[in-house]
């Protein structure tokens, strides 16, 4: 059932990757672990990329092509589809190991 939230709808079931699961169900806890620590890592290194395409978007000349957004709009978007994967990885794996690990600043 979705709540509607203004314009957004929010499903109350999360969602899940299957593979990850299937991949990660019979390795130890500590190993489970060592995989969500490189998975917050890998997501905080495309959260920054995606923040810098942002900036570069931003500060980029308007397109006057109607056929194309202009390649720092589709180099953002690219970077946000890639750190919103990453982010259903990792939500996964923080769900199936049961606790957010302490993940020291890079």
């Amino acid at each position: 059932m979705a709540t509607d939230l203004g314009s957004c709808k929010q499903s109350e079931h999360k969602i899940t990757l299957r593979p990850v699961i299937g991949l990660t169900e019979n390795l130890p806890k500590r190993d489970l672990e060592q995989i969500t620590v490189e998975a917050i890592r890998t997501h905080r290194r495309l959260r920054n990329t995606a923040e810098a395409r942002y900036e570069e978007w931003r500060k980029s000349p308007a397109v006057a092509a109607c056929d194309t957004a202009g390649p720092a709009r589709i180099a953002h978007v690219t970077a946000m589809i890639d750190m919103h994967a990453q982010q259903t990885a990792l939500s996964t794996l923080l769900d199936l190991l049961g606790h957010v690990p302490s993940v020291p600043s890079d």
